[in-house]
């Protein structure tokens, strides 16, 4: 309880010192590497917290039973929850100069440019039905463009390292993912053009290609299809092959995750063990208490556990004693060479 006393002590007196110049601004709105910046880890959740009952609140809308009764109230909190997103959409394109790719823009065309951003127009796309279903322009309900804004959830990635990794490989491999995804569509197609020649009739699942794909598809991902089965011994012969690449093509998207995380891991193990080195280097070969700190920081940011963090302590200090006993033996060694040499 005391720690929680703290927390939030410690937000109210942050709250009180804030000075929301635009680069304070801009600072709050976006992804801060400062763990003790409380405003802006408060406000991120706000939001996200906002976003999630949003489109919860789509979903149970949708309910008669619900929906009906209780439309007022969901109606105020939609217009309630879309000032909000407006105000912090005319936030970001007020701060966005800030950023310095928008701001050598200028402070017009550089706000314009990021207005056309993908990530801007998401948020906009996000706030213009609620206005047009305000109108009366109730055409095609628009409401469920609001759960766009789920993709602000992906900033809960500052507090989860783990879930940053995820995405991390997702974009490092996301070529030969594209390339695997495309030679699965060209099994599909020819799957289904197969088993359309096989088992080719009338009516039925086969009557046409497309029709089969549905086939072909599932039995590429090993899920299979016990409404659909091939009546001939070609046409099932040519299904349990058709498995089998699916297994294969499957085996080989997951090693390419396997892969892509151990590399990922690798690569957050060397960058937490040199900076466990540059803290030995700092201290003369010492971890104080200073060093400590700065290594457990460092150890959250990269979301490894206490354990794992002192398994590479450990073997950091083990090297550097191997390596200071090193030097001990070879200086030893010329000081013997130089005895026998007088």
């Amino acid at each position: 309880m005391r720690n929680d006393g703290s927390y939030w002590q410690k937000l109210r007196v942050q709250w009180q010192a804030e000075r929301f110049t635009r680069a304070r601004v801009y600072e709050i709105l976006s992804v801060s590497n400062d763990p003790e910046d409380r405003v802006s880890k408060v406000a991120d959740m706000f939001l996200v917290v906002l976003i999630v009952l949003n489109v919860i609140a789509v979903m149970i809308e949708s309910v008669p039973a619900i929906g009906d009764p209780w439309a007022t109230e969901f109606f105020i909190f939609e217009g309630v929850s879309v000032l909000i997103f407006l105000a912090e959409y005319m936030l970001r394109i007020w701060s966005c100069v800030e950023n310095e790719r928008w701001g050598e823009m200028g402070p017009i065309w550089g706000r314009i440019r990021y207005a056309l951003s993908p990530i801007a127009l998401t948020d906009l796309i996000a706030i213009i039905p609620f206005f047009i279903i305000l109108s009366g322009t109730n055409f095609f309900d628009l409401r469920f463009l609001r759960i766009l804004r789920l993709r602000r959830a992906f900033k809960l990635t500052r507090y989860s390292p783990d879930m940053s990794i995820v995405l991390g490989v997702l974009r490092d491999e996301l070529r030969l993912l594209l390339a695997l995804g495309f030679v699965l569509i060209l099994l599909v197609v020819m799957g289904s053009s197969f088993i359309f020649v096989l088992e080719g009739a009338e009516t039925g699942p086969f009557s046409s290609i497309p029709g089969a794909m549905a086939w072909a598809l599932r039995h590429l991902t090993t899920l299979g299809n016990t409404d659909y089965l091939p009546s001939g011994e070609a046409g099932k012969t040519f299904g349990m092959v058709l498995g089998i690449v699916g297994v294969v093509v499957i085996a080989m998207i997951s090693g390419i995750f396997a892969s892509g995380f151990t590399n990922a891991r690798n690569k957050r193990h060397a960058s937490l063990r040199r900076f466990v080195k540059i803290q030995l280097v700092l201290n003369d070969g010492e971890l104080n208490a200073s060093a400590m700190d700065a290594i457990a920081l460092q150890r959250k940011t990269l979301g490894f556990s206490e354990p794992d963090a002192l398994e590479i302590i450990n073997e950091a200090l083990e090297e550097q004693a191997g390596l200071d006993l090193a030097a001990l033996r070879a200086l030893a060694k010329r000081d013997d060479r130089m005895l026998l040499e007088d």
